[in-house]
């Protein structure tokens, strides 16, 4: 009885702590992780969880570095191409499940070779606040391939996105780079191949007037010195205006913080995030600390 009293005030308590309101955090697109408080990227084992948790409060993340370890069903399962796969914030954490490709395939499909797989990885993304701006972190081992970021902070929008930041990637140049546009509908978006499921990929600026930016990001692309199995890596940072899509602020969950944004690369071999919505941390806070206080109370 114990052990389950235990239990249940460990997810009590986590759920707690998910719910923290979101801190403001000031952010230098200039391609220095301390600011995100993850120094330890370049420095650390990176199958080591902690070296992913942002030292900093108010920062929500996932990551899903190299396969997910527990897609042992998809049919190019490689255990020795694993990876960390978590999200939370700095004081809370909980496993990431990277959905599998159609065909019961893993991503990164191809693995450490090939036509795709680590190439065409995307390790981890960090999304964060001020009062003027939203500010997000792409950690991937493809320089060049990366998708377009897609931005969910209204109703409706092409695949569920309103806006889109133009990352000028794979050697297209239309628009303006850092360009934020508005992509009410599914064809203001290209769609990647061979792997569609992973749609959004690109703004499409046949459907999309390349003058209708809205406002222009900051954007940093950093080489961060590390490789992945053979693959150097690279982040991007993200200084996005508040007062062009509506003035909105992140969730305080990380979970649904995270999901306001999406990001995948050409082929689609990779994207993220895709994170499920638990009821334990949509229980009311205050159902929760009367919750610790009766099993405090029982223990007595």
């Amino acid at each position: 009885m114990k052990v389950l009293k235990s239990a249940i005030l460990s997810i009590v308590i986590g759920a707690i702590v998910a719910m923290t309101p979101t801190l403001a955090v000031d952010v230098s697109v200039d391609g220095d992780l301390g600011d995100w408080g993850l120094s330890q990227i370049l420095t650390d084992d990176w199958s080591d969880p902690a070296t992913w948790i942002p030292t900093v409060d108010g920062i929500s993340f996932f990551v899903e570095d190299n396969q997910d370890p527990l897609n042992v069903a998809a049919i190019n399962y490689n255990a020795s191409y694993t990876g960390v796969h978590i999200y939370g914030n700095a004081t809370w954490q909980a496993t990431y499940r990277e959905p599998l490709l159609v065909g019961n395939r893993a991503e990164p499909y191809g693995g450490t070779g090939g036509r795709f797989g680590e190439m065409y990885d995307i390790e981890a993304m960090y999304v964060t606040e001020n009062d003027t701006y939203i500010f997000v972190l792409i950690i991937t081992s493809t320089e060049s391939a990366i998708g377009d970021l897609a931005l969910d902070f209204g109703p409706g929008g092409g695949y569920g996105y309103e806006y889109g930041v133009n990352f000028y990637r794979s050697g297209d140049t239309q628009g303006v780079l850092g360009g934020v546009y508005m992509t009410p509908t599914d064809n203001d978006w290209a769609i990647p191949s061979p792997f569609p499921e992973n749609a959004p990929y690109k703004i499409n600026f046949s459907s999309v007037d390349p003058a209708s930016d809205l406002c222009v990001a900051d954007i940093s692309e950093t080489d961060l010195g590390v490789n992945d199995f053979g693959r150097t890596n690279y982040a991007f940072e993200v200084a996005i205006p508040k007062s062009c899509i509506g003035s909105p602020e992140l969730p305080d969950k990380p979970a649904t913080a995270v999901k306001r944004f999406w990001i995948t690369e050409y082929c689609g071999n990779d994207s993220g995030p895709s994170i499920p919505e638990f009821i334990s941390i949509l229980i009311p806070a205050g159902i929760l600390l009367g919750s610790v206080y009766y099993f405090t109370r029982r223990e007595r």
